[in-house]
């Protein structure tokens, strides 16, 4: 009885605490002390990592008649709402204070409300226009069949060309789909056509209306339980007005958003407008089902698979509600028809024929390299994607920040005594303070890097790289580690490495570090994508499912792209830089000028945001950066910029090991000097503390995301660009997921 009393009071207790969070989000909506069809749960919503699949699981496993799901993003509660009071209360009853969702260790705090929140997020259980699910186009018989059709072999060159993706295993016939440019290669026909054996279903496809013409490139992805695709629109110019996508052995939600611009009444079927984000529709597709997607959903929304292991759905079994349905092994065929030309369509923001057709004279003038133009949208995406994200991640990015590469270490240490260093892009000084022989500045675009530096004791300034305040020939050695591939065009990559040249005296060297496109060297992968396998292990794979939630559109510009450089990206840090992209309301423009090519931002499409820890498959992307609340250890790192600032004088090289430095410095003297930092930190606060509660402010506990704008260097990129400055390239090498190089300016 006692143990009965105190878990009621503990439910009393959580449930208060949660309602008043409520009621300071939500002032218009009431708690009810009699039940109701509506229920608010406290302590699960998306910031507790709930989600719609394991509320589903929760609610449908004690009882019945959920009719919908209420999840606010940034919240940590949410909504369910009933068919009748009775059921709402029968699973009051039995779930509250006593069961929790899946993954979590506390039970789940129940009160009913009057009504639940009109749900921001526009996702619906609808088909955008111009989409049509044919159920049971093919048999049980037929579909065993196509269950052991293809050869999902190591080596399928015989059959198909075929690729073990990181997410999927896919075969091609006809021409080969790049993923890359969701694309083909019209003039490269595969010696593989579309087997036989799928003939009579090719006749129904057209006999039925649902393609004019039969297909001849045929795409065939399995898919296992929790893999999925990236939304993306088929490129026009390459295909024809229908795509279909035929799902064998298992069911699956496919997500479409719409992407091709502002929003209207006949946007959608049911001409309903939201007023923050683009219509998000989910469709389920049921075992032997042929999805047809034409018109608006061929060529106006995006589509995609989230990966989970279970999807939730309308119920079909008589009764109203949702139900949770398992993910089984599912085969996709995608027919397309090659297109012959261009796509004739007007829909500006997406196809890439359109583009095409505009004034070629005048398109020229305005992506012409070095224009007014490109240098406006270059530097506005750079300050917005690069400038301003590193001052509101400065003291995060910093505390991850504090182990040098031994590489550049080993560079930086071995400079002769007397020697001028400069490090470009200096970020948190990583790099500073490691020779003691030589006199080093630091510079970076990042005001709160610099602050950081500066409590740190070293000499620094702000200033951007494109413009270094220095001197010509001044400098002795430059390094600059992880900031040209931030700079959004190839004219501003080379400007960048000729400030650098510049400012270096005749046979002064410098050492350059770019992230590199290929993070594999043979079976080897680099630390950034062992990472990845490290977290697998414990059971983390969030980034998918972000990328699921982001309303943004991974469409590719590669028919852009091929006018200027190649696309794709991921890394490190510095200079100017967009606001977070919003679906297709922003564009990736290129243009050219003899060789050189040039990639600039325009408010017409959006690069696509890139899956942290995964290969790049485009050379330029936005990277998330997810901002965490300072950690104890955080704090103490915090500290020691001052305490290195005042006991300076008498700590030796932390890079002695290369410098021979002497160890015997007087303990008792180093240890006073830092008591007396730490009390002085004590009394006032540092610039990163403030900096850290300004950003963390924003969202009390909630991790924010901000995306960095990378372009990454295919291997020979960066010596190229070095090919065009006065410099011989004294060495170039690969570095654990990056491009490098040693050069000497000859004159």
């Amino acid at each position: 009885m006692d143990g009965c009393r105190r878990d009621l009071n503990k439910a009393k207790k959580k449930i208060t605490r949660c309602i008043g969070i409520l009621q300071r989000d939500l002032p218009g909506i009431q708690v009810s002390d009699l039940p109701t069809k509506h229920i608010f749960i406290g302590n699960a919503g998306l910031t507790t990592n709930a989600d719609e699949s394991s509320l589903v699981e929760l609610i449908t496993s004690v009882g019945s008649g959920l009719e919908a799901l209420t999840l606010l993003p940034g919240k940590q509660y949410s909504f369910a709402s009933f068919t009748s009071i009775e059921q709402a209360q029968s699973i009051y009853l039995i779930a509250h204070g006593h069961l929790g969702v899946r993954g979590s260790v506390s039970p789940v705090y129940m009160a009913y409300v009057d009504r639940v929140p009109v749900d921001p997020s526009p996702i619906k259980f609808k088909y955008p226009p111009g989409l049509m699910v044919v159920e049971e186009f093919i048999s049980p018989e037929e579909e065993t069949m196509l269950m052991n059709l293809i050869d999902w072999g190591d080596s399928p060159l015989s059959t198909a060309e075929g690729s073990v993706l990181k997410h999927r295993q896919v075969r091609h016939f006809g021409y080969e789909f790049q993923y890359s440019s969701n694309s083909v290669d019209k003039e490269h026909q595969l010696n593989q056509d579309i087997p036989p054996a799928l003939s009579h279903i090719v006749k129904r496809i057209t006999d039925r209306g649902c393609m004019p013409l039969p297909p001849n490139q045929l795409t065939v992805n399995k898919y296992l339980p929790g893999q999925g695709i990236p939304p993306h629109v088929d490129t026009h110019s390459s295909f024809t007005s229908e795509i279909l996508s035929l799902s064998v052995g298992g069911g699956v939600n496919m997500d479409f958003r719409y992407v091709a611009g502002p929003i209207t009444p006949s946007t959608t079927c049911s001409g309903e407008v939201s007023k923050d984000k683009p219509p998000h529709y989910v469709v389920y597709l049921p075992p032997r089902s042929l999805c047809v997607m034409a018109g608006p959903a061929r060529y106006e929304w995006s589509h995609g698979i989230c990966p989970r292991m279970t999807d939730v759905v309308a119920n079909k079994s008589g009764t109203v509600g949702l139900q949770l349905l398992p993910r089984k092994e599912r085969i996709s065929f995608t027919f397309r028809r090659i297109r012959s030309g261009e796509c004739p369509c007007q829909v500006a923001l997406i196809c890439d024929s359109h583009a095409k057709k505009q004034d070629v004279s005048s398109e020229n003038a305005r992506n012409a390299p070095g224009s007014t133009v490109v240098e406006k949208n270059a530097a506005r995406l750079e300050k917005d994607h690069v400038l301003q994200v590193y001052d509101q991640i400065a003291s995060h990015f910093s505390v991850t920040r504090h182990k040098p590469w031994p590489h550049v270490l080993e560079f930086v240490c071995s400079l002769p005594s007397g020697s001028t260093l400069l490090d470009v892009g200096c970020g948190n000084g990583k790099y500073m303070g490691h020779n003691k022989q030589v006199f080093q500045i630091g510079c970076d675009t990042s005001t709160e890097l610099m602050k950081i530096c500066n409590t740190r004791g070293f000499e620094v300034l702000t200033c951007n790289c494109l413009h270094l305040p220095y001197r010509d020939a001044v400098f002795d050695a430059a390094v600059c580690i992880a900031v040209i591939h931030h700079l959004s065009t190839e004219s501003r990559r080379v400007a960048a490495l000729g400030e650098m040249v510049r400012v270096l005296r005749r046979g002064g060297r410098g050492l350059v570090y770019v992230w590199a496109m290929e993070q594999r060297r043979g079976d080897k992968k680099s630390t950034y994508l062992k990472q990845n396998n490290k977290a697998s292990k414990h059971g983390i794979n969030h980034h998918w499912q972000e990328s699921c939630l982001k309303d943004t559109t991974s469409k590719d510009t590669s028919e852009e792209i091929k006018e200027g450089l190649n696309s794709g990206t991921n890394h490190s840090r510095e200079v100017t830089g967009k606001p977070e992209c919003d679906g297709a309301n922003e564009r990736l423009i290129c243009g050219k000028e003899g060789s050189e090519k040039d990639e600039v931002w325009d408010k017409t499409a959006s690069l696509p945001i890139h899956i942290n820890r995964t290969e790049f498959v485009q050379q330029d992307m936005l990277v998330p950066w997810k901002l965490k609340p300072p950690k104890k250890a955080e704090v103490k790192c915090e500290r020691r910029g001052k305490c290195e600032k005042e006991c300076a004088k008498y700590h030796c090289c932390r890079g002695n090991r290369y410098q021979g430095c002497s160890a015997s410095v007087d303990q008792t003297k180093r240890s006073i000097c830092c008591s007396a930092s730490h009390d002085a930190t004590n009394n006032k606060n540092c610039h990163v503390k403030s900096s850290r509660k300004k950003a963390a402010s924003n969202d009390s506990g909630n991790d924010q995301v901000f995306h960095r704008y990378y372009h990454v260097f295919k291997q020979g990129e960066l010596e190229q660009l070095c090919s065009q400055l006065n410099v011989s390239i004294v060495n170039s090498y690969y570095d654990e997921g990056n491009w490098c190089v040693i050069f000497e300016k000859v004159t």
